[in-house]
């Protein structure tokens, strides 16, 4: 299991240590993390106007990810349990060989001690596994659940990305 530590230093002698730790998706978290999607899509526009959580189905694509070489998959986990993950993967640009890395999901629950430092330490590693590890030529991420834009908006800007673009949709209806 990879995992990468972080402490917060106390503001004071007697304030706790709030303790986050990263762990790579493995079948000893794997309901943890199926848990934390399904708040994800309950909490974002899926859960809304889209369609229905599966918890199995969403259980077997991440056991397919855990063998995928080009998916990511981290969670965080603090004194709570597991509080937040980011998901994704690489892939060719659609006219070019070089490769770019799309963040599929990244949520840190509402009311985490330090939610912002671990979202950012997660979006970090993942970014920092496609371009180190993987020699992606950018990342692509965006907020498409709608859940607090104008905080995921200064979190973007604060890692170093850069707005291009915009996403729209267009949903089956009846």
């Amino acid at each position: 299991m990879t995992k990468l530590q972080h402490s917060s230093r106390p503001s004071s002698d007697s304030a706790p240590q709030v303790q986050s730790v990263l762990e790579k998706l493995d079948q000893n978290n794997l309901a943890y993390a199926v848990g934390l999607a399904r708040e994800l899509h309950g909490l974002g526009t899926f859960g809304t106007s889209g369609p229905a959580f599966d918890w199995d189905f969403c259980a077997r694509t991440m056991v397919h990810n855990m063998h995928n070489s080009f998916a990511y998959f981290m969670l965080a986990r603090d004194d709570t349990g597991y509080v937040g993950a980011v998901v994704g993967h690489v892939e060719p640009f659609f006219f070019s060989p070089k490769l770019l890395g799309i963040e599929q999901a990244w949520y840190v629950r509402e009311g985490t001690p330090r939610r912002a430092a671990i979202g950012m330490q997660l979006m970090r590693g993942f970014v920092n596994w496609c371009i180190d590890e993987m020699q992606a030529t950018e990342v692509q991420s965006g907020d498409i659940a709608g859940i607090r834009t104008v905080g995921v908006e200064a979190i973007y800007k604060r890692l170093g990305f850069t707005r291009y673009g915009v996403i729209y949709r267009y949903a089956r209806t009846g």
